[in-house]
């Protein structure tokens, strides 16, 4: 008869028999006769008292086990510097975390790999334990499988998303080309989906160049990045989680990189890894390039074999992660943050390599001083207070403003439904034009918004001179949205608006060198600031602006 719980850490290594940790007994292990772990790195169990809430400085891998078996759950902390890990992931000193059914413990990073299972006890335990002595000296049966035939249970999973056993693994490589070539996915034999993500970039994170050099020579400079890589994968590949790597290729598109030589790198990187990986490629510029959250979405979507992500569960690692010059001895500044801001994006935990494969501390790191989901939504439209924006006498209003600042979107929301005529010269082609089509529209007695980015004093005033041929006054709107702000508005409507033409950098610099603070010396009546408070009728759209897009 079952008298309740009872919970056990069962090596994966087969070193021992499983190691009974009981209800609201503090358990310390590290090296010594119950794990039969000799490594030097792992310190002994000297008896420590209790450990939870309280401060360790003992110098090497050592942990403190709690176990509840009524919830199922078992807290950890570790208590020395060299890292222990949970499901792969380092710990860090001094914190506790919580396993659960199922969940892997590792005394030290990637080695000594045990499993927390729960049964039901009845009222024998002692000849459980020795029934799988027993099975693991059987030299046909593997003590893992006889110990699961003891120990029957099921993963608790807080969003009922576990991997189906009913989840076919991939029964050969599979290469499929998305939207033009601008995506091409592999997935390789052995690959199945998983409720647990474990994605990573390639180039910096998983290889680095066998040369030194930043871009590799040909398509077979390259080694795997840590000796680490392999046995850590292979690890959290027996551990549920699938495998998978998301990587910008532009060099593709460009004509740099042929399509069938980086296949078959891909193919060599996995071959010797030895583990079953699904690897999305993203082959130049637009939603599927990182940090943009493309490739994300088309796993979750279309290639997870139906099975929901647990976010939570899963977490991504990358090389890109914006760290300064010398963030460890001698190392380069990172190139870029995209790795963290993709990550950022799609809401999982980020980890560097040398965090995630080596077990470091997380390095200081700096993200994009434009923070598209800060932008102030309380911020009043227009500079000072109380201005009216629309006005009943006949006027010209001027705006002024860089490529992606918001002018087109102001002009349109709030003075073309009150009445204004909208010139554009990105419509009309060309100044002249625009002057003809305003003094046209000032003829008729209709007041008129130049939608144009009119940086300096000369572009500007051909129109203040047109309003006073026509006796009507003339106002300056002045768009206050920042350079790495209009970067971004540009970078969206790209994504977004397969129509847009994308805004070169020399477009945008051309602006900024041009640029002459208006005045009212110029012959305007009023110059208005205008700050940029996006507006949406879409819930996707907003949440996809609130994410970061540009790689640096």
């Amino acid at each position: 008869m079952s008298t309740g719980n009872e919970c056990f850490l069962y090596s994966e290594d087969n070193l021992h028999d499983p190691i009974s940790l009981r209800q609201g007994e503090e358990v310390i292990l590290g090296r010594g006769p119950l794990t039969r772990i000799t490594d030097t790195r792992c310190s002994r169990n000297q008896g420590a008292g209790c450990q939870f809430g309280e401060q360790s400085s003992m110098p090497v891998a050592l942990v403190c086990l709690l176990a509840d078996s009524s919830s199922k759950e078992v807290k950890v902390k570790q208590l020395g510097s060299n890292n222990s890990a949970v499901n792969g992931l380092a710990l860090k000193k001094n914190e506790t975390y919580t396993l659960k059914e199922g969940d892997v413990l590792e005394f030290l990073l990637g080695q000594y790999a045990h499993t927390v299972r729960f049964c039901a006890k009845s009222g024998d335990s002692v000849s459980l334990h020795k029934g799988i002595k027993r099975a693991a000296e059987h030299p046909c049966q593997p003590a893992k499988r006889l110990c699961e035939d003891f120990y029957t249970s099921q993963r608790v999973n807080d969003l009922k998303d576990a991997i189906s056993t009913e989840v076919t693994p991939c029964s050969e490589d599979k290469w499929e080309y998305i939207d033009n070539n601008k995506l091409i996915i592999l997935t390789s034999k052995g690959c199945k989906g998983s409720s647990k993500i474990a994605g990573y970039d390639v180039d910096g994170t998983i290889i680095l160049t066998k040369s030194g050099r930043v871009f590799p020579k040909d398509n077979d400079d390259w080694k795997i990045s840590f000796i680490e890589v392999p046995g850590k994968l292979k690890h959290l590949w027996s551990s549920g989680f699938k495998i998978v790597f998301f990587t910008n290729q532009a060099g593709i598109s460009k004509g740099k990189v042929k399509i069938e030589d980086f296949k078959s790198k891909i193919r060599n990187i996995i071959s010797r890894l030895g583990v079953p990986v699904q690897v999305f490629i993203s082959t130049g510029k637009g939603i599927y390039r990182k940090p943009a959250p493309g490739m994300w979405n088309v796993l979750v979507e279309k290639k997870n074999d139906g099975v929901a992500i647990d976010k939570t569960a899963s977490f991504y690692c990358g090389d890109a992660a914006g760290r300064d010059a010398n963030w460890a001895p001698k190392k380069k500044k990172d190139f870029s943050c995209s790795d963290r801001l993709f990550a950022l994006n799609i809401g999982l935990k980020f980890y560097t390599p040398e965090e995630h494969f080596l077990g470091y501390k997380a390095a200081q790191f700096n993200l994009p001083e434009f923070n598209p989901s800060a932008l102030m939504q309380d911020k009043p439209l227009c500079e000072p207070a109380g201005t009216k924006l629309c006005t009943d006498e006949l006027e010209a209003v001027i705006l002024v403003g860089g490529p992606g600042s918001g002018k087109s979107f102001f002009a349109k929301t709030h003075l073309v439904p009150k009445g204004y005529v909208h010139v554009n010269r990105d419509t009309l082609g060309s100044w002249q034009k625009c002057v003809s089509s305003m003094e046209d529209a000032l003829k008729k007695g209709k007041r008129v918004v130049i939608d144009n980015t009119n940086p300096d004093k000369e572009s500007r005033k051909r129109y203040i001179e047109a309003a006073k041929k026509y006796g009507v006054k003339c106002r300056c709107f002045i768009l206050a949205t920042s350079v790495e702000n209009s970067r971004h508005n540009n970078k969206f409507r790209e994504l977004t608006d397969d129509s847009h033409e994308p805004i070169s950098e020399a477009i945008i610099n051309m602006f900024r060198a041009k640029y002459e603070e208006p005045t009212t010396e110029e012959g305007f009546s009023t110059i208005v600031k205008v700050n940029f408070v996006p507006v949406f009728t879409d819930p996707e759209l907003e949440k996809f602006y609130k994410m970061y897009l540009l790689e640096k």
